[in-house]
């Protein structure tokens, strides 16, 4: 008799991915997805733990879902907060879980005769897992702009119009974009920078095969995909692991793409200097599109806090000049605004750093406190106003450089949409 499970998630792009993946891997098993917990034989939430506001909201779904059990069902926390926040989990859960890199103990538990480890997401979603989303709701100049967006794609028969809003817009995020296939190049990260919680949660740089990673690949170009994201925590160094590298990896999947475009979600500064001159003509001829790379803080001292690279210049210079001779790459960024022993001059710093980067979208992220971090034992953790006030200056900027750089990239299609 067929077994039913209900999949839910507050995760991160990468954890939603793997939430995907898990439906695929229970389907193959045999097991049919519901829609409501009260009807399912078993549960599993996948939960984010990268900041307190989505671990607060993780815990609260947890205690939700359990009074939502039917009697004798099961419920099975996975992602990343069973690692960075054992304790708190604990104290409201007390049954199985396991971390990103545990995910193989799912084939004993429910006595898989697929292992996950042979399962990747196909594209299909048979249910949107995720709960928890940012807010979606538009401003109203951003609601004006949709018009004008929606106005010149139909009269110009060209949807790109709309993918500029889609990829300068807030509320706009992969996870939501028709026509994305998702392949996955690996966990973890080879850096250690001091507030994240997510390196306990996954670990060091683990790249996936190539020969794995290429096969996927070809299938969402096989299955139309117009788009192609490679995700994972740290994109950028993917390889570094193995003797390779992430150009290497590109050149083996550009041939393979036909007119599929590829994103690159997760580049760190580093990576992108230190493989610009060959990245260059990907970006050029169109094969790369789009990635994102965060810029953290502007302020060298807060960075080398942060254990990040300290030369943000080298990083900012490269970042506008892609913006001047490769205009049609989507560029992406975070900075983070309160981060213990920051500065006024530190914050301006990060502001100007904004200003100068010619990024087209920015994250702005408040600090926020993570159990067994670097940055949790340091002193001059800052008043939770100052950080607010930061958050709320650096925000509206944001805003400001979004709107600039939206209403340039719209202009300069209709320019060259209207001579062709």
């Amino acid at each position: 008799m067929p077994k039913n499970v209900y999949l839910e998630s507050n995760g991160c792009a990468v954890i939603r991915h793997d939430t995907q993946r898990y439906a695929k891997y229970f389907r193959l098993n045999g097991w049919d997805e519901v829609d409501n917990v009260g009807d399912a034989d078993l549960v599993l939430y996948t939960t984010c733990g990268v900041i307190d506001l989505t671990e607060e909201f993780a815990l609260e779904a947890i205690d939700r879902i359990k009074g939502e059990l039917r009697d004798g069902s099961k419920l099975i926390v996975g992602g990343c907060l069973p690692k960075i926040n054992p304790e708190r989990l604990i104290g409201v859960f007390d049954g199985v879980s396991f971390g990103p890199t545990e995910e193989v103990r799912l084939d004993d538990l429910i006595g898989a005769n697929v292992s996950i480890n042979d399962v990747f997401w196909d594209g299909e979603i048979v249910r949107e897992h995720s709960m928890g989303d940012p807010e979606l709701a538009y401003s109203p100049e951003e609601l004006e702009e949709l018009e004008v967006v929606d106005y010149l794609s139909g009269v110009f028969k060209d949807r790109g119009f709309l993918e500029i809003y889609n990829y300068l817009t807030k509320g706009r995020f992969f996870w939501q974009e028709d026509g994305l296939f998702e392949v996955k190049v690996g966990d973890g990260c080879m850096y250690n920078c001091a507030y994240c919680g997510t390196k306990n949660a996954k670990g060091n740089l683990v790249s996936r095969d190539p020969g794995k990673i290429i096969e996927e690949f070809k299938f969402g170009v096989e299955r139309g995909f117009p788009k192609i994201l490679l995700t994972g925590d740290e994109v950028g160094e993917y390889g570094r692991d193995r003797g390779s590298s992430l150009v290497e990896l590109l050149r083996a999947l550009i041939p393979e793409s036909r007119d599929s475009r590829i994103a690159l979600r997760y580049v760190s500064p580093s990576s992108l200097v230190r493989q610009y001159n060959d990245l260059a003509p990907l970006f050029d001829s169109g094969n790369v599109y789009y990635f994102c790379s965060s810029i953290q803080s502007g302020s060298p001292d807060v960075l080398k806090l942060m254990r990040r690279p300290k030369d943000i210049g080298s990083f900012l210079d490269l970042v506008a000049k892609i913006d001047v001779n490769f205009p049609g790459v989507y560029k992406h960024t975070q900075v983070i605004v309160g981060f213990p022993q920051e500065t006024e001059e530190d914050f301006k710093m990060t502001m100007e750093a904004m200003e100068r980067s010619g990024f087209d979208y920015f994250s702005v992220i408040r600090y926020s406190r993570r159990p067994n971090t670097l940055a949790d034992g340091m002193d001059g953790h800052l008043d939770p106003e100052v950080i607010e006030e930061r958050f709320q200056r650096a925000k509206s900027l944001a805003s400001e450089i979004r709107s600039r750089k939206l209403r340039k990239r719209i202009f300069d299609k209709f320019v060259l949409t209207f001579k062709d």
